[in-house]
């Protein structure tokens, strides 16, 4: 039994991680395409603060409210003798409402939020862009949310696929948008002045285009599975109660990690001296963060989400006990050895997809980057003992830890006001990984009490593997990197023709030399977690090339 569900994780994992893939790969080439429009600019910040606004309540409901409520209630409610249809779309209209109200309140209060997210020493020029960006990109508040319903909705079924491509399409409706800009405008255009009303919409649009039509093809899937959705009112009787508590406790820790993130924005928003703006930096670092825990963790812990909120819904208590010492083990094999591999390349990879910006421009997002990943393995575990209470429907806790995380990241951030500008993005970005592994470390501790005690020895054995096992590659590939970045711009006729090209090498050859010690390692070291989570991927590799081989 345990087999066939560690097989069906895996293979629910690899169809997630696959779209997820594909969607994060296509966002690396939209971030790229930003920083080549803006470059570190004043200009550049009032983008990213606006784009901030819709872009991290979504993160918050998808991985907050709606996916704590949705998830557990739909997988309860399925039970019911019909279903639970009348439940779901009750569940449904009130969270459309939701959404409906807090877009309507967002959009008219554009200034407002600008203002709460820059730094007093912001340039009123750049706060009045970040508005005119902010009241076409806010209505996409709406869709991110109808997204992550939807895609809610098709998880509880266990029905991921789509729920993980449909970022493709909002990406290449994006990349189509900025590439119309780039070819309309140019590049490098850093002062708010120059930025007209064609501009700004073209820029936001896109934005918004692309999310609803995000939102609007998981319809498509639902209408396939059978799933038809009613509005229906009357929301008391049909067992809400207990959603409303869970989505109480969540909207609260939403409000806080918002303070904290309001915090971030205003210390990366003062950084203005000498062209040293940080927020743009800052982002662009946190969408490579993001990428690794996207693709591995998220896609391995939606997987056994559902199943936790099965167990925990049936009260199989070792079945969750399983599910997370399952889900830490594969975060520790594939997390820890990214986390090594980017702080061995991290300036040679954002030199690489960074390309036609500065030297300067690179090297910032990749420096701040790197401070980030320190703390990414801890981000999973977190991720991952988060989960296990929502599935008990505990949003209490989650509540608590984070504010435990963000009180220690908002503490670091405002103490980098002390440094100067050019560092407190990196300031900012320590504090981040600091809270990461505080906020993980009490989170499982407090996991275990719930669970009525886990043994971690297995999950940390597999954790200091991995590490071990990733050292000697990180170093090898450092070495390659200084070689490469050393010696090859010379041989390409200087600094400014060969920079770019030594990354790429960089890149290129310590990335694969990395891979391929750090696998040997983890085989030799008998590191199971990594075999499973890569076999459906090798597995489909050689079943294709096999059908390719000419038969003897």
């Amino acid at each position: 039994m345990t087999a066939t569900k560690n097989r069906s994780l895996a293979r629910n994992s690899a169809v997630m991680a696959a779209g997820s893939f594909v969607s994060r790969i296509l966002g690396v080439v939209r971030q790229a395409m930003i920083v080549m429009i803006f470059g570190r600019s004043v200009a550049g910040d009032a983008w990213s603060i606006a784009n901030t606004l819709p872009n991290t309540v979504f993160l918050l409901l998808a991985g907050g409210v709606l996916n704590a409520v949705l998830v557990p209630q739909i997988t309860k409610a399925q039970k019911q003798e019909d279903g639970g249809r009348e439940f779901i779309d009750k569940l449904l209209t009130l969270a459309l409402i939701g959404l409906g109200v807090v877009t309507l309140l967002a959009v008219p209060a554009a200034p407002w939020l600008v203002r709460l997210f820059s730094d007093s020493a912001f340039p009123p020029g750049g706060r009045e862009l970040a508005v005119a960006f902010a009241y076409i990109a806010l209505p996409a508040i709406f869709f991110y949310g109808l997204y992550a319903i939807l895609g809610q909705v098709l998880n509880a079924r266990e029905a991921f696929g789509w729920f993980s491509w449909a970022p493709v399409l909002c990406n290449i409706v994006w990349i189509l948008g900025l590439g119309s800009f780039l070819y309309l405008y140019g590049h490098q255009l850093g002062h708010p002045d120059q930025f007209t009303p064609p501009m700004v919409w073209l820029l936001a649009g896109s934005l918004t285009v692309g999310v609803a039509l995000q939102a609007l093809i998981l319809l498509v899937p639902l209408w396939r599975s059978g799933f038809r959705y009613r509005p229906r009112t009357g929301f008391r009787g049909v067992g809400l109660g207990s959603a409303s508590r869970v989505a109480m406790w969540t909207f609260a820790a939403l409000v806080i990690s918002q303070l904290g993130l309001v915090v971030q924005s205003k210390v990366l928003t003062s950084a203005v001296e000498g062209g040293n703006t940080g927020k743009l930096a800052y982002d662009s670092a946190f969408m490579l963060f993001m990428t690794p825990h996207g693709l591995i963790t998220v896609s391995v812990v939606t997987a056994l989400f559902t199943s936790m909120s099965k167990a925990a819904a049936n009260q199989d208590t070792d079945s969750v006990r399983h599910d997370v010492l399952h889900g830490l083990g594969i975060v520790g094999a594939t997390v820890i050895p990214v986390m090594a591999g980017t702080l061995a390349l991290g300036t040679a990879l954002t030199a690489t997809i960074f390309v036609g910006s500065s030297s300067e421009t690179t090297n910032a997002i990749g420096y701040v980057m790197m401070a980030m990943m320190i703390g990414l393995p801890a981000y999973g575990a977190f991720y991952v003992a988060q989960r296990a209470f929502f599935a008990y429907e505990d949003a209490k806790t989650p509540f608590m830890l984070q504010l435990l995380n963000t009180g220690v990241g908002a503490a670091v951030a405002l103490s980098s006001y002390l440094v100067a500008a050019q560092f407190r993005a990196i300031g900012v970005a320590g504090g981040q990984a600091l809270s990461n592994i505080v906020a993980a470390a009490v989170a499982l501790i407090w996991l275990s009490r719930h669970l009525g005690g886990l043994s971690y020895a297995v999950s940390v054995r597999t954790w200091v593997r991995a590490f071990v096992a990733s050292l000697p590659a990180a170093l090898v590939a450092a070495l390659i990197a200084w070689l490469s970045r050393t010696y090859l711009p010379a041989v390409m006729g200087g600094p400014a023709d060969g920079m770019w090209f030594a990354s790429v090498v960089a890149l290129a050859v310590g990335g694969t030399v990395f891979i391929v010690m750090y696998i040997a390692a983890a085989r030799r070291m008998r590191i199971s977690e990594l075999e499973e989570f890569l076999g459906p991927v090798l597995r489909r590799l050689r079943g294709a090339s096999g059908r390719g081989a000419p038969r003897a």
